[in-house]
């Protein structure tokens, strides 16, 4: 009986996760209409692209670093090549006339060093 109502329990968990999911998707899609209507469609290339693409490279390194998440010096060195990543792609993009979606698949070549420098200067817990 109790292992029946942890699977009921679970699976509204889950539908209540999906129904969550599908909300904050209709909720970025809006906000994704608005910014391009207000700011124009190369504006919102630029800068959403940025926050997408770095939203991604930065998440799926925090993921894949799990054994380091408790350390101190894993935030601290996270948020600071965080801050030059968006420095360099900042400037970049304030200085550049026209800036295409798929020129930020160059981000991929910034997770090998990522990588490195969190195996080389960081020890797991």
């Amino acid at each position: 009986m109790n292992s029946a109502s942890d699977e009921n329990r679970r699976m509204r968990a889950q539908m209540r996760d999906i129904i969550l999911y599908i909300l904050i998707s209709f909720a970025l899609l809006g906000m994704v209409f608005v910014f391009e209507g207000h700011w124009g469609h190369d504006a919102f290339i630029k800068w959403g692209g940025l926050a997408g693409f770095t939203a991604a490279l930065f998440g799926q390194f925090i993921s894949d670093s799990r054994p380091y998440i408790k350390l101190k010096q894993f935030w601290l060195m996270t948020s600071i090549l965080l801050i030059a990543h968006l420095m360099a792609f900042v400037t970049l993009l304030m200085h550049v006339r026209e800036w295409r979606l798929m020129w930020f698949a160059v981000m991929i070549f910034e997770y090998p060093i990522l990588i490195l420098l969190r195996s080389r200067y960081l020890t797991p817990s």
